[in-house]
């Protein structure tokens, strides 16, 4: 099983995927696009995008080996395919096959109820409870597991590890 922390930018994903995985001792990968654009600068196209979807599941495989039995992802390839919908128009079709493939994924979804930071990465400051409502319709229609993750600072650290309980047992 991979638990995957999920949700509009800027709603807490790489904070809770840390400390999720530092409390209950699991392996965790964090958001690869970032470290790929911090490194190799901000600007991007479709061909681009879909090769950091490609990295991104390397890096997950590095981070979570496929021999765990448990592990927690910030973002998955569901996050690429609303990235490349929204600013492209389309989703490549090795990003919705590989969502497909990913059918041991269960989600927090992060309600975007936190204020947003800005961040030279982030591009919708406006849009948060559109792309939550995105991510959301995508976990529906996939038929995955979730759970709704809210609130402020040990509030919302609290209500993730009791949902991230409800899965693990």
């Amino acid at each position: 099983m991979r638990i995957v922390i999920t949700g509009a930018e800027s709603s807490g994903k790489s904070s809770l995927t840390q400390y999720l995985g530092e409390v209950y001792n699991l392996p965790y990968a964090l958001e690869y696009a970032r470290y790929d654009l911090e490194e190799n600068g901000p600007e991007y196209d479709l061909d681009r995008l879909k090769k950091m979807s490609r990295l991104h599941l390397c890096y997950q495989q590095e981070q979570v080996p496929i021999s765990a039995p448990y592990g927690i992802f910030d973002t998955d390839l569901i996050n690429y395919k609303i990235w490349a919908e929204e600013i492209f128009g389309c989703c490549p079709a090795e990003v919705n096959t590989g969502i497909e493939q990913e059918s041991s994924h269960v989600y927090l979804l992060c309600k975007p109820d936190l204020p947003w930071e800005p961040d030279p990465l982030r591009e919708n400051p406006n849009d948060c409870q559109r792309l939550y409502q995105r991510h959301f319709d995508e976990i529906l229609r996939l038929k995955r597991p979730y759970e709704v993750i809210e609130g402020h600072g040990k509030e919302r650290m609290t209500n993730a590890e009791a949902a991230l309980s409800r899965f693990l047992k």
